[in-house]
């Protein structure tokens, strides 16, 4: 294969194994990020039970917009900030 031939978007071994080396020396991800991650599949599968439910049940659709934690705590959901905002966006553009 010639230079001229070679994909440039495709790296080659050497540069793959250089990500590896560097992707290694990186310090590990704050335990804050770690949770994080490891949460969120909940919380969006809670979200879009809270959200479906709220379609179906205007009472409950009522009940869920005063008290938006409730709601969250109600589904086994801390509610942090970030939850909050993602619910309440999704809630205004529903």
């Amino acid at each position: 294969m010639t230079a001229e031939s070679h994909d440039k978007r495709s790296p080659d071994r050497r540069s793959h194994d250089e990500i590896g080396r560097l992707i290694a020396a990186l310090p590990p991800a704050p335990i804050g990020w770690v949770r994080a991650a490891q949460e969120l599949p909940a919380a969006r599968r809670a979200i879009e039970g809270i959200l479906t439910r709220a379609v179906a049940d205007a009472a409950y659709r009522r009940r869920a917009l005063s008290d938006l934690e409730s709601a969250l705590a109600e589904e086994g959901i801390e509610p942090t900030p970030a939850v909050l905002e993602e619910l309440r966006e999704r809630f205004l553009s529903g």
